[in-house]
């Protein structure tokens, strides 16, 4: 008898079947709405004061990354129902606190400034414009790397930029 429940539950089981249901943005609509919104991205523009070159090609390339695992999104070359625009006006790294030994900067803060324009063309009505500054910081732990920080602080930064482009709202405004 009890060998019998165990085998019981689980042919119990494997008749009712396993599966793993995903609730969330696309998921459960109808046919029609569940296409993704094909986006293409230019390279990220760097209007940083003082110019710190190399930024916006490390912005970029992380941009064209998340939009690739996104599920709202596919990155397009051609035709695209948005096109993004991102300008990285501000990055800075100020001192937070400084080692008085050695002088070195033990804590920091990272900030990030970028002005999003998305330009949807497949809406109806015609072209939309959406002009969105997002922003960003992070203050990395004692201990952790500058590395580190600066990918915590792209990897927030970028989400919020692929917000933007997955954006429903915006379209009907």
């Amino acid at each position: 008898m009890r060998l019998q429940f165990p085998v019981v539950l689980l042919m119990l089981l494997a008749v009712s079947g396993c599966g793993a249901y995903v609730w969330g943005p696309g998921v459960g609509r109808a046919s029609g709405d569940s296409k993704k919104r094909a986006v293409s991205l230019q390279t990220v523009e760097n209007r940083t004061f003082p110019n710190r070159p190399g930024l916006e090609y490390e912005l970029t390339r992380r941009l064209k990354d998340e939009i690739v695992t996104n599920r709202r999104l596919v990155l397009s070359e051609g035709a695209s129902d948005v096109r993004l625009r991102v300008s990285l006006t501000r990055f800075d790294e100020p001192n937070l606190v400084e080692d008085l030994d050695t002088g070195q900067p033990a804590e920091i803060l990272l900030k990030a400034t970028a002005v999003v324009e998305a330009i949807g063309e497949e809406f109806p009505g015609g072209v939309s414009r959406r002009k969105v500054t997002v922003s960003t910081s992070y203050t990395p732990l004692l201990g952790d790397s500058r590395s580190a920080g600066l990918e915590r602080l792209w990897r927030d930064l970028v989400r919020e930029i692929v917000d933007v482009a997955a954006d429903e709202e915006w379209a009907s405004e």
